[in-house]
Parts: C-alpha cells; sequence; structure tokens
C-alpha cells in the first residue's frame, strides 16, 4: 500500500458528480496516460468557492478503501489551509503556492511552524509532481529528495531522522507487491513470540500502529521504522521483530523490473479489555483476536 508515505498524483477527470465535482484516477506509480490499472482515485468535492473536500482512495482486492480525506480552506491564490485525516497523517497543514513560468506551481507544505515537504507541481488540486521534491521531518531533517516527471516518481534519495543515509530509489506504488516467501503464517508467528517473550502487557495499549518496511529488489529487509505508533515500548519491540525476520522476500515489481518498495503493514491493537487470545494476519494488516 502506498503509502507515507504520500498519494498526491493526478490523472484525467473520469467522471463528474455535480457542479465543478470531479473524480480523477491514477494509475500505477502515479502513470497518468492511459493506465492499464486505476490504483488510486480520487474524489475531489467542491462545497462552495473556498471549500474542497479530497478523498483518496486506493484499490484493494475488496474494492476502493479511503486512505486519507483532505478538508481545504482556500484563503487566498497562494494560501491553502489543509486538515488532513490518515493512518500515516493526520493533522493541518499549510500549503503556500508560488507561480512559476510555464504554469508551474512551487508549493510549500508547512505543519505549525516547521516545514513538511517543498516541490514543483503542475496543479494546485490535486497535485501534479514535476521535478523534484524534498520531504522533512518533523524536526526538520531531510527525509527523501526525489524526482518526478508527469506524476512518475522515478527516483530518489533517502534518509534516517537521525541523519544516517536508507536506501535509495524506494517506490510506493508498484505493478506487483513483494511477498514474503514463507507466508503469512511464519509472519505471524515471529511478530506474535516477538511480542510474547517481551511480556508486553497488550491490555496497557489499543488502537493502530503501522509499520513500515523496505523490502529491496534483492529480497531482503531494509529500513524498518515506525510510521505510526501508540507505545515506545511496543514500538522498539515491532522493529526489532521484523529487523531480525529471517527468510527472503519476492520482490516488488514494476514495469516488469524487480525494485525497492516500501511496505505499510497496519496492527490494530483492539478491545483492550478483554483477553487477547492469537494474532491472524489478514492481507497486510495484522489483527489480535479475542476469545
Amino acid at each position: 500500500m502506498k503509502k507515507l508515505l504520500i498519494f498526491l498524483m493526478i490523472i484525467f477527470p473520469f467522471i463528474g458528480f455535480g457542479q465543478n465535482d470531479t473524480v480523477y484516477y491514477y494509475g500505477v506509480n502515479g502513470k497518468i496516460d492511459n493506465p492499464e490499472k486505476k490504483d488510486i482515485m480520487k474524489e475531489v468535492d467542491y462545497r462552495g468557492s473556498k471549500k474542497i473536500e479530497v478523498k483518496t482512495y486506493k484499490i484493494t482486492d475488496n474494492g476502493w478503501q479511503l486512505i486519507y480525506t483532505e478538508n481545504i480552506k482556500i484563503e487566498s491564490d497562494s494560501i491553502f489551509q489543509i486538515r488532513m485525516k490518515g493512518d500515516e497523517f493526520s493533522g493541518r497543514v499549510t500549503r503556500k503556492f508560488e507561480k512559476l513560468e510555464y504554469g508551474t506551481y512551487k508549493f510549500t507544505d508547512w505543519l505549525d511552524e516547521n516545514i513538511k515537504r517543498q516541490g514543483q507541481s503542475k496543479s494546485k488540486i490535486p497535485l501534479l509532481l514535476e521535478g523534484e521534491v524534498t520531504e522533512f521531518y518533523p524536526r526538520g531533517r531531510i527525509k527523501s529528495i526525489s524526482q518526478f516527471k508527469n506524476n512518475e516518481l522515478f527516483f530518489n534519495q533517502n534518509w534516517y531522522p537521525n541523519g544516517d543515509v536508507m536506501i535509495d530509489d524506494v517506490f510506493y506504488s508498484v505493478d506487483a507487491e513483494p511477498q514474503f516467501e514463507s507466508g503469512k503464517g511464519v509472519l505471524h508467528e515471529h511478530v506474535m513470540k516477538a511480542i510474547n517473550d517481551a511480556k508486553f502487557d497488550l491490555l496497557s495499549v489499543e488502537g493502530r500502529v503501522v509499520v513500515g518496511i523496505v523490502v529491496t529488489k534483492d529480497g531482503e529487509i531494509d529500513g524498518v521504522q515506525i510510521v505510526k505508533g501508540i507505545s515506545q515500548v511496543l514500538n522498539g519491540i515491532l522493529v526489532s521483530a521484523f529487523n531480525s525476520l529471517e527468510g527472503k522476500w519476492i520482490p516488488a515489481k514494476l514495469n516488469g523490473k524487480d525494485v525497492n518498495y516500501f511496505l505499510l503493514i497496519p496492527i490494530n491493537f483492539i478491545f483492550n479489555k478483554y483477553d487477547f487470545e492469537y494474532l491472524e494476519l489478514k492481507g497486510s494488516n495484522l489483527y489480535w483476536e479475542i476469545n
């Protein structure tokens, strides 16, 4: 699933819901020129001259799944206030635009007083990425520098929050996601054993943790991190669990080639008033079930 990560890609309008309302479909890796496979959908709902709601969906085996919502308030042609809600990020962002030559825009996303992202786009709603886009961690360190052409990601450089270099050329949308060769059952047992061995009290937490891992084009795991956490102790246990996971992966495929891929694994901890019985893996989600 693409994640963090970030689904700010666009292709041609497909149908209209009403006056000015539009649906946009995206191909794999942001492809906009007659994509064979529709991967992302955006519903743009104009609720007035100054208010717009944008809902972003990803295609799954069960149909279109909502991944995040943006409520946009247009203060001026150059300043948008955006309230975002999603698994990877929820918060208020101020997006500032500067018009460039040839009809493109420079945009800068601010989270409070900290820069979150900066780059170029061919449109304002939704963004159509072009050229260099830089993302930042909350304290200002560079997270990634990516190059886009007509909204498709070509390559990137990546860094950990402490500034250490991470693996380059990591993709977030592919034709085929990576698969663990040993199977979901082995992955499930390994994560469950790590939590049990640490004797972590699962009754003390409730909510969703999102673990991000880079599955390399060589079938290895790299760059394990917590995208969204609920407990520092539990975060550390899960990072250690995935770093110690043994076994090869079938790499992700993009345009017929093996590529590095950032895989998001949401883990839901629910109903903390009950006794937990077992952990079950469903798709790319891990669920604690209750008796």
